[in-house]
């Protein structure tokens, strides 16, 4: 039977622990002696507690170790675990054969040596993917779906405590691909291993550089918002990455969901995203290495609100023989109120302020840059600027009709007619001295415009133009208005006070008393005229200097104001979301991986309705309901979801019920599972992994990294040295000052005193 030993290893001699303690267990005793105002009792239980901590550390500073003594008689345990993964039959071995066929071929070839070893230990052959399994015979299939090293390390910690191991010879390709719960790291229980006397000796199989595996082109991920808005630019960043295909054109482009005529859990086919002038949905990439890897940037528009999947694919090429991981997917949730905005102007530092509203998640801002002077005739407007839907907002910045030209203007009037903002700015060639008063917009600009009133480059007409600093100021009817409303109804006209004065404005006027007025100067000079008549709403600006506002800080307000006023005139100022709500994240993962889903119900303010009963259930690829519990959070209800095994489309639906029941509808949305082969996607040798493994178990025992080719040769060393026997004995070891235990204790101890000195006064 075995014994049970204790064994020191001080972290110093022992005469200098003995002297540290007593130094410690002195000035414990005298410093509670000499404490005034404590009776005998509380000062011997401050001292008692105080003295257990010094025991503690000296635990700590002798490190006790207790040993399992087994004798000469009983054989230690050693074990050969081979690789059975699915990576083990790439055919990078010696002649063109699988890994696994090569990892037999090697054991075979030290077949005498094993037998010799036999003979002295128990040894034990194992198979391991997921799992740990004992085998009388390696045979040369490797089904295995995943490659658990750390999970199967951390197996090993767990049985060593009832048959102690002497050593593990690890025959694996090293690249751990797991899933949860089997995803542990291979280092950390290396070291445990280790630390328990146990030897690691990794050796690895396959080319480090595989040369003779086929060709292999991936998208390694795609990075993309996971919330968008209609017609604006959706930049998406793709990883790709190739094997053996240097010097080769590779088409990467995008893919988006046809979800016509589904219902809510239904996937549609994907369908390849067209190129066009605002967004780039395909990229050709030469490759100039063999291998790499390299970011493509792609961009797309979508035009329809709603869930949809896109995917990033990259064409295969001659040879490759593992395609599913040309094409990866991530879900995006396209919101209306994202709007697109057309720009014309001529340069000066407002196209700046303006088109900062391209940071803003719903606005996308296309500016057409105008030239003045004698090469306005340069630039001509292309009709497509007009075409029936594409822009929902149109800003006219200094550009008199003339250079935007007559079938233009018939055309934007037509947009305007159909729903279309309408903006003008203040400048010396806008409203009637840019001759719009004789325009196909004459009527649906709300100021008066006198007909051939003009006004030249540059030159100061006071009877156009204002020259003095303006202060403006919101009328009572911007203090209420949507666009002009940035602060609190009754702090609104302070705020616009507080901005810094614009230097100089054009002269407007509103036309009649049907057009509002939303701010003017002091000296009563209308500064924001707005119309809204039918589908139509017209802003007229008589500035173009809210950079000023930026400029002297006051960002927010400037960014608040522009927003507003874009999204007031595309009809956008009252989009509201639903009741219930639910976000999963992340939108896409590997097989096994978890999601975390978060979800509640809101009033008409967003405030979260705590009093509402919710539901959630996920339905999986094979239509299976799996409830979800959650638990409480700020905004609502907090759950995760761990059953991914499968590839494909995983829907996520929260409905309310009880007293909340007609509260709204339910809320769905849906998070994917990469159809991955986690074994042959990217089967590469990881010899930095085993080297890591065996260094970690190296810290207090002999391991080390061994090739196949001095399989043989380390054998015969390892069995005339014996290093599994000490002496006569095997030697199982448990670390008594190493581990949370004594670090609890001693807390415990730290916070017991702290307690007792709060209440004796003397803290």
């Amino acid at each position: 039977m075995p014994e049970i030993r204790l064994q020191l290893d001080p972290i110093w001699s022992l005469p200098s622990i003995v002297i540290v303690i007593l130094l410690a267990v002195a000035t414990v005793w005298l410093g509670y002696r000499m404490s005034v105002g404590l009776s005998a009792g509380r000062r011997h239980l401050l001292a008692g507690v105080r003295l257990l901590t010094v025991v503690v550390l000296l635990v700590g500073m002798v490190r006790p170790q207790l040993q399992w003594i087994s004798p000469d008689g009983e054989k230690a345990q050693i074990w050969i675990v081979a690789d059975q993964s699915r990576s083990m039959s790439v055919n990078d071995g010696p002649g063109g054969i699988s890994r696994r066929e090569a990892l037999i071929n090697t054991l075979d070839s030290v077949k005498g040596q094993l037998d010799s070893l036999a003979e002295e230990v128990t040894l034990t052959r194992m198979d391991f993917s997921g799992n740990l399994q004992s085998v009388e015979e390696y045979a040369p299939e490797s089904p295995g779906t995943q490659t658990a090293i750390g999970a199967v390390l951390e197996d090993a910690v767990k049985r060593h405590a009832q048959s102690p191991l002497a050593s593990i010879f690890f025959l694996s390709d090293g690249a751990q691909r797991s899933v949860p719960p089997r995803d542990q790291d291979p280092r950390l229980a290396a070291r445990e291993l280790g630390e328990l006397g146990v030897s690691v000796y990794p050796i690895p199989m396959g080319q480090a550089a595989s040369t003779s595996a086929a060709a292999d082109v991936a998208i390694e991920e795609i990075q993309v918002d996971p919330v968008v808005f209609v017609k604006k630019r959706v930049p998406v960043r793709v990883g790709l990455r190739w094997e053996g295909a240097g010097g080769q054109r590779l088409r990467v482009r995008l893919l988006m969901e046809n979800r016509s005529g589904l219902k809510a859990q239904e996937s549609g086919e994907m369908v390849p995203i067209p190129p066009s002038e605002y967004s780039n949905s395909e990229v050709i990439f030469e490759t100039r290495f063999a291998s790499g890897s390299e970011v493509i940037e792609l961009s797309m528009t979508p035009e329809l609100a709603g869930e949809y999947k896109i995917a990033a694919t990259v064409e295969p090429i001659a040879s490759e023989v593992q395609t599913r991981n040309n094409t990866r997917q991530t879900l995006i949730t396209v919101r209306k109120g994202g709007l697109r905005v057309a720009y014309f102007d001529i340069f000066r530092t407002e196209i700046k302020s303006i088109r900062q509203l391209n940071a803003s998640e719903k606005v996308q801002i296309d500016f057409q840059l105008m030239r003045s002077g004698q090469f306005a005739g340069e630039v001509k407007v292309d009709r497509k600027w007009f075409e029936p839907g594409r822009y929902d907002v149109y800003i006219i910045g200094d550009v008199p009709a003339a250079q935007m030209g007559e079938e233009n203007l018939r055309l934007l009037a037509e947009r305007v007619r159909d729903g279309a903002g309408l903006m003008m700015m203040g400048g010396y060639h806008t409203y009637g001295a840019g001759g719009y008063a004789r325009s196909p917009l004459q009527n649906m600009i709300p100021v008066l415009m006198r007909d051939g009133e003009t006004q030249p480059a540059d030159v100061f007409n006071e009877q156009t133009q204002i020259r003095d600093d303006i202060q403006l100021i919101p009328t009572a009817a911007g203090n209420r208005h949507y666009v002009t409303r940035i602060d609190s109804v009754s702090k609104n006209e302070q705020a616009w006070k507080d901005l810094p004065p614009l230097q100089g404005a054009t002269r407007i006027q509103a036309k009649s008393d049907f057009v509002e007025v939303l701010a003017t100067s002091a000296t009563g000079d209308h500064l924001i005229v707005a119309a809204e008549t039918g589908r139509s709403r017209v802003m007229c600006l008589a500035f173009d200097q809210t950079y000023l506002w930026s400029q002297a800080g006051f960002e927010q307000a400037h960014r608040r104001f522009w927003r507003q006023a874009v999204l007031w005139l595309a009809h956008k100022e009252l989009d509201t979301d639903q009741p219930i709500w639910v976000n999963v994240t992340p939108k896409a993962i590997d097989p096994g991986g978890r999601v975390t889903l978060e979800y509640g119900a809101r009033d008409e303010k967003g405030q979260p309705i705590t009093t509402a009963e919710l539901s959630a259930k996920v339905v999986n690829t094979k239509g299976e309901e799996r409830l979800v519990t959650g638990l409480p959070s700020d905004q609502g209800m907090v759950g995760y979801f761990d059953e991914t095994l499968e590839p494909g489309d995983y829907f996520v639906e929260v409905a309310t019920s009880g007293a909340n029941a007609s509260l709204g509808f339910p809320a769905t949305t849906r998070f994917l599972v990469h159809d991955r082969d986690l074994e042959l996607d990217h089967p590469v040798v990881d010899r930095a992994l085993m080297e890591e493994i065996a260094a970690q178990a190296g810290l207090t025992t002999d391991s080390q990294v061994v090739t196949p080719e001095g399989l043989n040769e380390f054998l015969v060393d390892y069995i005339e040295r014996k290093p599994w026997k000490r002496g006569n004995e095997i030697a199982s070891r448990l670390n008594l000052w190493d581990g949370w235990p004594i670090l609890l204790i001693f807390a415990g101890l730290m916070t017991l005193e702290w307690i007792l000195r709060k209440k004796s006064g003397l803290v």
